[in-house]
């Protein structure tokens, strides 16, 4: 059972993050496919890495190793060095090996199924519910720190475990999950957190949430008592 509060406010919040999106979201290539290969390629390439900085070595992969088989016979060197403008080449060789485990396994074919997504060596959690959302419109969540920053601000959500080890907060994002429209409202959440709900400097005044966000009435009710205060000195 979620919190009162967030059972309270959760139509609101999947409402206004859907609307938000759908006006305001980043396009970027892998959000214009539903080819599971392609998608985890670039869930692969945009590991500790910004969207914008991969999107430019994610084209050049999809163009030259765009299926399991080409990218299983990938020469390892020359992948390594696409690799390399985003730092950690040693992705390549994890993209290769996924792609041979494909080809050896499920016939060249990303699976369907959770289990069998995670039974993959190099592909956890994230990246499988990024796979059976994004390219098999399954209705699970996407968590990763940006998203549950913004559980943590809007619900007063509190852990300090990272999101993806946090059990609680991934069962809060599942049962918050609308019934449908999950792919625009998981890529809703991602965007809000990097663009509005930033780590640093956030934009609380263009939030589409922050009419039902702990973190920014206790902000806005800081800011009334210190104007209080000036007046009255």
């Amino acid at each position: 059972m979620l919190p009162t509060r967030i059972l309270q406010n959760g139509e609101t919040f999947r409402a206004s993050i859907v609307s938000w999106f759908e006006k305001n979201g980043r396009r970027f290539p892998w959000r214009e496919t539903h080819d599971p290969f392609k998608i985890l390629i670039a869930e692969v390439t945009l590991k500790l890495t910004g969207a914008w900085k991969a999107q430019r070595v994610y084209e050049q992969l999809v163009a030259k190793y765009g299926t399991a088989a080409r990218m299983a016979n990938a020469d390892l060197a020359e992948l390594a060095r696409a690799f390399k403008p985003l730092g950690l080449v040693s992705r390549a060789t994890l993209l290769v090996n996924i792609a041979r485990e494909l080809n050896d396994r499920f016939s060249g074919n990303v699976p369907k199924t959770y289990d069998e997504l995670v039974s993959i060596k190099g592909i956890g959690r994230y990246t499988a519910n990024a796979i059976l959302c994004l390219a098999y419109d399954q209705r699970v969540p996407l968590v990763d720190e940006s998203v549950s920053r913004i559980f943590r601000r809007c619900f007063s959500f509190s852990t300090n475990r990272e999101a993806y080890a946090d059990k609680e907060l991934w069962h809060v994002a599942q049962e918050l999950l609308p019934q449908r429209m999950c792919r625009e409202y998981n890529l809703g959440l991602i965007d809000v957190g990097a663009l509005v709900c930033k780590h640093m400097k956030q934009r609380c005044g263009d939030c589409p949430i922050s009419c039902i966000c702990v973190y920014y009435t206790a902000e806005q009710e800081t800011a009334n008592l210190e104007v209080e205060n000036v007046s009255s000195s």
